[in-house]
């Protein structure tokens, strides 16, 4: 095990030394030994040994291009458990080592990428340290808590030509594609009004430890977790029962933005797409919302905003419980739980229900041919694989860094819309809200210098 603990001058200075050297990519062409040649295999580390580390894992090791030569996690159990699993299914003591500090991952000289699954507050600080380091990275959702730490990461993975992968993967499952191109190429007339819901705070609320939203009550901090580096940059703050489980992951706000971040961004990056509005957000923000008064889970819990993009397309972002009444309205089968993107045009609507059951106003668009002259989109054969052949190629994933950005900005947007109650203008070229000192306040966050890395 490594154990030795770096500052913060030792990490910049290890990650300066690393990123000189990485002007070309590491992974040698397949041509040239084989594709499953030790070197042409893409070293990763997994940061995060948690339910979405588990979920990189599953996929990695699938794959016979990768090793998962590293892993960490706050939490001495998890990432331990990870290291004899992976070192058991490549038949080695040895393969994967643990580290208990991910800034020594970070700047190692074997590892090319880095999948990033902590919890929220790390997701943009450990993104671009991995990209000044010269590593690519395939970040999980949701971005950011601060959106002037967005435009850093841009520059550190543009400036250093790095793969990124936003943990988005609706862009690579199912029909989502296929509805897209049916919206680009017209085929439910003109684009209007897009519908975007998911779940809110109160989604499995039978499963925090202390009704309603979370314990207050401070207790030691179990052996097994590094607290201090689980807060990271945010706020040191008591410790409770609910705080560093995966519930309390989502929705304290001192670590996180809530499901409005974390859980619309999945049907927001099929908006986004549909809509051609990759490089840009809404507008013009109005609508109501809510947070809790109880408890330490104090994200969004009611969320009703309509969103206005310059092309005229309005999006309408709603807490799966508010959508309730507007979706049955078109909607005529039984409601379904989940994070749903509609798109409605002037001939019809199509959307997704429910995790991937699909639906539309006419159930034949799912059958419509396309047309050679039609426009079609990014082919992804899986989210993580595609990542790994970017990895290889240097090609641009399917949901890059701009992208991750333009959707994070939105459900910021719709959190400081519910927060402040009133109209929001957003300057996507300037990437500033105008004239309210206030909102704006919202969109950063204050933070620990000992952990500061970006």
């Amino acid at each position: 095990m490594h154990t030795p603990k770096i500052s913060r001058r030792d990490f910049m200075k290890s990650s300066l030394a690393a990123s000189a050297v990485v002007g070309m990519p590491t992974i040698i062409p397949s041509s040239a030994f084989g594709a499953d040649a030790p070197s042409n295999r893409v070293n990763v580390a997994l940061i995060g040994c948690g339910n979405i580390g588990g979920y990189h894992k599953n996929w990695l090791t699938q794959y016979d291009d990768v090793r998962i030569v590293a892993v960490c996690d706050a939490y001495k159990s998890r990432r331990t458990a990870m290291a004899g699993e992976l070192n058991k299914h490549y038949g080695s003591a040895d393969t994967t080592k643990i580290y208990n500090d991910f800034r020594e991952i970070i700047a190692h000289p074997d590892v090319d990428a880095i999948f990033i699954g902590a919890h929220d507050n790390w997701h943009t600080p450990m993104s671009i340290a991995a990209a000044r380091a010269g590593k690519d990275v395939y970040c999980q959702k949701p971005l950011s808590l601060d959106l002037e730490q967005t435009k850093l990461l841009r520059a550190a993975v543009n400036d250093n030509k790095r793969v990124f992968q936003f943990g988005t993967q609706y862009r690579s499952e199912s029909l989502y594609p296929k509805m897209v191109e049916l919206v680009r190429n017209g085929y439910i007339g003109e684009l209007k009004r897009i519908d975007v819901w998911c779940r809110n705070v109160r989604n499995d609320a039978d499963k925090y430890n202390a009704a309603p939203y979370g314990s207050m009550v401070e207790i030691p901090v179990p052996e097994d977790l590094d607290f201090n580096m689980w807060q990271g940059p945010a706020p040191m703050v008591p410790y409770a029962s609910d705080r560093c489980t995966p519930w309390g992951g989502y929705h304290c706000p001192e670590t996180s933005l809530g499901f409005v971040a974390g859980c619309a961004i999945h049907p927001l990056g099929v908006a986004q797409w549909g809509n051609r509005t990759d490089h840009t957000s809404p507008v013009r923000y109005e609508g109501t919302g809510s947070v809790p008064t109880e408890g330490i889970f104090r994200t969004l819990e009611r969320w009703d905003i309509m969103c206005d993009y310059e092309n005229g397309v309005k999006l309408h972002m709603m807490d799966m419980e508010t959508a309730k009444d507007v979706v049955l309205a078109y909607y005529k089968k039984k409601w379904q739980d989940g994070d749903v993107v509609v798109f409605h045009g002037t001939e019809g609507w199509i959307g997704d229900f429910k995790f991937g059951s699909f639906a539309a106003s006419n159930e034949k668009l799912w059958k419509q041919e396309f047309k050679p002259t039609d426009e079609r989109v990014y082919e992804s054969k899986g989210h993580v694989r595609n990542f790994i052949d970017c990895v290889k190629s240097r090609k641009e994933t399917v949901c890059p860094v701009e992208m991750a950005i333009r959707c994070d900005t939105i459900a910021h947007m719709v959190d400081a819309t519910s927060r402040t109650g009133r109209v929001i203008t957003w300057d996507p070229k300037a990437e500033q809200i105008v004239g309210d000192a206030e909102a704006t306040a919202l969109l950063t966050r204050p933070f620990r210098e000992e952990w500061k890395i970006w």
